[in-house]
């Protein structure tokens, strides 16, 4: 097949959607001999498509400058992959697939702007839904979509997310950071979004220094986001300046350093569709301790301690069991690095392509017509009819 990628949404900043990416697509243009990858890419996405370290993907590449000059390119076609949450152009005369992480925005409208919101009524439902295929990477994440956004549930097909290979091998590819660390710490990797529960962390580490006279350093990595969690300010008003050490955004050799190190992964979110994390700290051999929401038990199986994320006690004595407890942090390692092993990029490479195979075999012009003269415009007046008089307020 010749197999369009639209690669528009690829920035530094956008976390576990990029660590799919390329995770994916090193693994598919170095073992994928059948198929042909058309890149649709553009200027800004140029400093993450060379982490792919391989030549291979500008073989057939395209630059564009907008999103829809590709449908010019449609004859060189015979799939069309969105990996980045949005089908877009859409709807078009050949299979699509389009993969999305989770629907965030329908049990968390609070976290998100009002144009952010707009934005993903117009774009979310109406991606799956003129889509022939759904990639998404937990059961979760499957069974969320496929009630709201009322699908039929062959046509959403859970594929789990895999660590970059670097984590498996962290004595080979860790490079240290260019700052000094505590000599133990737990290590919290995420960007500064509000469903990453910083600031109960944080709660959490001052009840254990006020009841337990326990300063626990922890180091965060991460970009800072618009409307995000303002963690800067906020390790300053809790009084907790020495404690945290804040790197912001780091390499990937950096991370397998950090999670080397750390004696303990923290991971209080909210919610997540997958968790990328819990698998990098699993592969690496950090003991991880996380929120009992969403995804993260399936992904964690029982290879790590789980709390309520809601109440700082539950994460403070989680976390102080695991840190002052030498043997169970052995055993969650040895856990850990076994239920890693059932994240493979091999298996979800393959299993990509079966998906790819599915969305062609299903896909027929009819539902072309079906979605350009009556989804679409439905979808639009519907969501025009839900938001008027809202949108920019």
């Amino acid at each position: 097949m010749r197999i369009g990628v639209n690669c528009f949404l690829l920035q530094p900043h956008i976390g576990g959607l990029k660590q799919y990416f390329l995770t994916l697509f090193k693994e598919l243009l170095l073992h994928d001999t059948e198929n042909e990858y058309i890149f649709f890419w553009f200027p800004h996405n140029a400093e993450e498509l060379s982490k792919l370290e391989t030549e291979r993907w500008k073989d057939n590449a395209i630059l564009l400058r907008d999103q829809r000059e590709m449908t010019a390119y449609l004859d060189r076609l015979d799939l069309y992959f969105c990996p980045f949450g949005t089908l877009y152009p859409r709807p078009l005369p050949l299979p699509t697939v389009v993969t999305l992480p989770d629907i965030q925005e329908v049990f968390y409208p609070e976290f998100f702007t009002v144009e952010d919101r707009y934005s993903y009524d117009l774009h979310s439902p109406s991606s799956t839904r003129m889509a022939d295929r759904v990639v998404t990477p937990s059961n979760f994440s499957k069974n969320t979509i496929v009630k709201h956004h009322r699908l039929a549930d062959g046509k959403v097909v859970v594929i789990h997310h895999s660590a970059d290979e670097c984590y498996y091998h962290c004595e080979k590819f860790a490079r240290p950071v260019d700052r000094p660390l505590p000599d133990a710490f737990v290590f919290y990797p995420a960007n500064f979004w509000k469903h990453k529960n910083h600031d109960l962390l944080l709660q959490a580490l001052g009840l254990l220094q006020r009841e337990k006279n326990l300063s626990i350093p922890v180091v965060f990595t991460g970009f800072e986001q618009a409307n995000g969690y303002p963690l800067s300010e906020k390790v300053r008003e809790y009084g907790r300046l020495a404690m945290c050490h804040i790197l912001g955004y780091v390499a990937s050799e950096e991370m397998a350093y950090l999670y080397s190190r750390a004696r303990i992964l923290v991971f209080p979110s909210l919610f997540e569709g997958f968790g990328i994390p819990l698998v990098e700290s699993m592969a690496a051999g950090c003991p991880v301790v996380a929120a009992d929401a969403t995804s993260i038990p399936e992904v964690l199986g029982n290879a790590g301690l789980l709390f309520d994320p809601a109440s700082p006690r539950a994460i403070a004595d989680t976390l102080e069991k695991v840190w002052c407890d030498a043997s169970l942090r052995q055993k969650l390692v040895a856990l850990g690095k076994q239920r890693a092993k059932s994240f493979s990029a091999a298996r979800a490479a393959q299993a990509h392509l079966a998906v790819f195979a599915e969305a062609r075999n299903a896909y027929s012009y009819a539902h072309f017509w079906k979605r350009r003269w009556i989804m679409r415009p439905y979808h639009r007046a519907c969501v025009d009819w839900r938001w008027r008089g809202r949108k920019g307020s």
